[in-house]
């Protein structure tokens, strides 16, 4: 899937895009009053992003949104709010914005049994991972293994096929929320790290 175009410098040189993109993330957002169109209008955002772990009313007017919304679910998600909102599901696909393609991986690390969430072995990500198309940008609700993770706690460790297809592709940027580093770590190798808790503008 395909929005908007590649933006071009005067005299039509080809210029890299650059997009301003609106990530959220494991919590309600902290706007007050405001909503979500009128924050997308004031921070001039180019598409909003939503890494998983939210509720349907953590991104309520999302539908209403004259930019795009592409995502993934976390492990606590329903599984059914990005499309009821019409915002386009990224997990194992691809979809360009604005001359940028964006990939996802929805769900996290299997910790438990027996639950509804979204949870995956290590063995079902390798499964599924092996046809994730390589993106300019990896929005991914756990991260790679051993970027940002915790691998002392099976709740939070992160995905073993994800970090080899970060390796092998080195996309610019992945995007992820699930964990909670102090400090995040920032870059692997040539891919930029942001991770996102609550909501954060990020220029891509």
């Amino acid at each position: 899937m395909v929005f908007g175009r590649k933006p071009k410098a005067p005299n039509t040189v080809e210029t890299r895009p650059t997009l301003r993109a609106l990530a959220i993330s494991d919590a309600r957002p902290e706007w007050g009053s405001r909503t979500l169109p009128e924050v997308v209008a004031q921070k001039a955002a180019d598409v909003v992003i939503t890494v998983g772990d939210l509720h349907r009313s953590d991104i309520a007017g999302a539908e209403l949104l004259s930019v795009p919304v592409i995502g993934v679910y976390g492990n606590h998600c329903d599984g059914r709010y990005l499309e009821d909102l019409g915002a386009t599901n990224l997990h194992l696909s691809r979809a360009e914005v604005g001359g940028l393609t964006f990939a996802g991986v929805q769900g996290c690390v299997r910790y438990k049994d027996g639950s509804k969430d979204l949870l995956y072995t290590q063995s079902e990500y390798a499964e599924m991972i092996r046809g994730l198309p390589p993106a300019d940008v990896l929005v991914t609700h756990c991260p790679p293994a051993g970027v940002n993770d915790h691998r002392s706690d099976p709740a939070h460790v992160g995905i073993d096929a994800l970090r080899r297809w970060v390796d092998s592709t080195a996309p610019r940027l992945v995007i992820h929320g699930h964990t909670y580093p102090k400090p995040a770590l920032t870059r692997h190798g040539a891919t930029r790290i942001e991770y996102v808790y609550g909501a954060r503008l990020l220029t891509i």
